[in-house]
């Protein structure tokens, strides 16, 4: 019988899957493990803050630097992108709230856990209200399976109104320069030959410009110059899935599966060692927008009672 690599080093003596909890100063820590990856996700804010190869200890996230970018992979809820003036009218009154919304600083408890799964939640509580005055369900789930990690985000309307909002996905792939300050090394691969137009935001509010960045292609050189203007914006992507792949080998780093999201961002701060990858169900606002929440372009409606979920992949690959 041929031994393969894994099979040599011990794999099939290890469980297939692996849960563990860790209480660090602040943050109470979960991660699960399978014979591929180690993926460990934090109760604040349910984010996801690792995801390593068990065989070469491969970083695939990253690792919040405090001095660049310090977050991993932030859930965004009620809304995606910025408000204009931070501010949102509803039902004529007007309502404070930070840009991507405060579900990323919120600690969320664990609502359930099984050998391949975890699922946080978040409720609406007083502090929430006086933000986005709807009674809420937000769950998270992660789901391990082989190099893959499947996200799913359900949210819940557990009030007596329609609730309007949006929600959305942030993480960092760790991407370090090979080069000495090298930056242009990386790009993206779609799916399919794709023509999208960039829409351009300004101050954090898409001012209404556009720019054509592929026509008929599937390659998109993630060049430096590309983010001295932001993030890129892209809608009507046609592809389900989308690859950060070296440039030049056209070795995939991780591939995200987005096929139910209606928008997708692109953002790297300037000279950083990630590039984030964004399947957004909803968008920031247009510059001078002042009308009601539930215009506001990208907002989901959900009823009463009703529940809404979404969900996107993650592949992981060693080359």
């Amino acid at each position: 019988m041929k031994i393969n690599k894994k099979q040599r080093n011990g794999a099939l003596n290890r469980p297939a899957f692996k849960i563990v909890t860790e209480i660090t100063t602040k943050v109470m820590k979960h991660t699960l493990e399978n014979d591929q990856l180690t993926v460990q996700v934090n109760a604040h804010g349910a984010e996801l803050s690792s995801v390593k190869s068990r065989e070469t200890q491969r970083e695939f996230i990253w690792q919040a630097d405090p001095a660049v970018w310090a977050r991993h992979a932030p859930v965004l809820f009620p809304i995606v992108g910025k408000l204009n003036q931070d501010q949102y009218r509803l039902d004529g009154k007007t309502y404070t709230m930070s840009q991507h919304g405060f579900a990323r600083d919120q600690d969320f408890r664990l609502a359930g856990q099984q050998e391949d799964q975890l699922t946080f939640e978040l409720a609406a509580h007083e502090e929430t209200k006086h933000m986005y005055p709807f009674d809420f369900v937000l769950r998270i789930g992660y789901q391990l399976s082989a190099n893959r990690l499947q996200l799913t985000y359900q949210v819940k309307n557990a009030g007596s109104q329609p609730m309007p909002f949006s929600i959305g996905a942030h993480p960092a792939f760790y991407a370090p320069a090979q080069q000495d300050k090298h930056w242009e090394e990386y790009a993206l691969l779609f799916e399919k030959n794709e023509t999208l137009d960039r829409h351009f935001i300004e101050n954090g509010l898409r001012n209404g410009q556009t720019k054509r960045l592929l026509d008929d292609e599937r390659l998109l050189p993630l060049h430096r110059h590309l983010f001295e203007d932001d993030a890129i914006i892209f809608e009507q992507v046609q592809s389900d899935w989308v690859s950060l792949v070296a440039e030049t080998t056209g070795e995939k780093i991780v591939t995200v599966y987005m096929k139910d999201f209606p928008y997708l961002g692109i953002w790297q701060k300037l000279g950083a060692d990630f590039y984030c990858i964004e399947p957004w169900c909803g968008l920031a606002d247009k510059a001078g927008f002042t009308g009601d929440f539930t215009g506001k372009e990208g907002v989901q409606l959900l009823e009463a009672g009703k529940v809404f979920e979404v969900g996107f992949g993650m592949e992981f690959h060693e080359g």
